[in-house]
């Protein structure tokens, strides 16, 4: 019997999914946004089709749904279209959709949510289901008080300025490895990222207390260690004055967190990249803007498939990438 219940709902997927095929969208505010999403992916020069294929599938899903204006779209819907997907036949080679294209369908739509939320099209978010990740351990981040006892571990100004620039700033590990010192600003008090993720560049605030700790890291521990003699233009330089490497940075917060002896934080296996998850949370904590999280970050678009969870003006929790 559940082979034939199989069976009788992948041929009804196989229906509809040659039904939509057919179909045209309908409703003239989804047309708009169809066209406006077409646009985005050609201004971004995002290679192939199947994004707007994705999108227009989307839509007219969500009119057979009954549907018609995308505000009306929640996660309870969200989660019916991802159960089509999941069982939604693949036309060109038989069977179901790969674990791949139901990923690209998901990533389609966390795209097209980002637009929509940035042009001002919805006011809040829905949630976009992972797939195929439900082995996948989750990254950990530090609460705010785990953050102060890491801070206050920290034995010299070296390492309270990678914490600071890791946490405070929010930077990426191969990010603060790439830093240089011209990178750094402290009169105007900003971090630039020449080069982050996917080429894109950004300024980064530093508050008063990374300011603080970077300016005590150049003027104490650098210039003491190693006088004026700047020779390398690497921000964070190991002993021998060269770059620190990722590893040895990653190595210099495990020591930290070591040093704790705070058995819950050992336990959370704590690496550059949470550190970067915490501020994102605790920026989110403390009502900051989605947008302005995401330029802190330095994302492209917001992507509610993957990691960790942010609230935006009105709570609403959605994820981002």
């Amino acid at each position: 019997m559940p082979a034939i219940t199989s069976n009788i709902t992948l041929a009804f997927a196989h229906y509809e999914t040659l039904h939509m095929m057919k179909k045209m969208i309908q409703t003239p505010a989804f047309q708009n946004l169809f066209r406006d999403f077409e646009n985005l992916i050609l201004a971004r020069n995002y290679k192939g089709k199947m994004y707007p294929s994705a999108i227009k599938e989307f839509l007219i899903w969500m009119e057979e749904f009954g549907i018609t204006a995308i505000k009306e779209v929640t996660t309870t819907e969200m989660m019916a279209y991802y159960e089509y997907l999941i069982q939604r036949p693949n036309q060109r080679r038989g069977g179901i959709l790969s674990s791949s294209s139901v990923k690209l369908h998901l990533l389609s739509i966390s795209i097209f949510l980002d637009s929509l939320l940035n042009n001002k099209e919805i006011e809040k978010g829905f949630l976009i289901p992972r797939h195929g990740e439900n082995d996948q351990k989750p990254r950990s981040f530090l609460t705010v008080e785990e953050t102060r006892i890491l801070y206050g571990a920290c034995e010299n100004e070296i390492e309270r300025a990678i914490l600071s620039i890791a946490y405070g700033c929010g930077l990426r590990r191969a990010e603060i490895q790439d830093l240089n010192l011209s990178d750094v600003d402290r009169h105007k008090g900003m971090v630039i990222v020449r080069k982050g993720k996917n080429g894109k560049r950004r300024e980064v605030p530093m508050s008063d207390s990374v300011l603080e700790d970077v300016k005590k890291y150049l003027s104490d521990f650098r210039y003491q260690n190693f006088g004026s003699r700047y020779i390398e233009e690497a921000f964070f330089i190991n002993r021998k004055g060269k770059r620190m490497s990722g590893d040895m940075l990653n190595i210099t917060l495990k020591k930290i967190i070591e040093r704790t002896q705070n058995q819950m934080i050992i336990d959370k296996e704590i690496t550059l990249h949470c550190l970067r998850h915490s501020i994102a949370h605790h920026l989110s904590e403390n009502n900051a803007g989605i947008d302005f999280i995401r330029d802190f970050l330095g994302h492209s678009f917001i992507n509610t498939a993957h990691i960790y969870a942010i609230k935006n003006k009105k709570n609403i929790e959605i994820l981002l990438t």
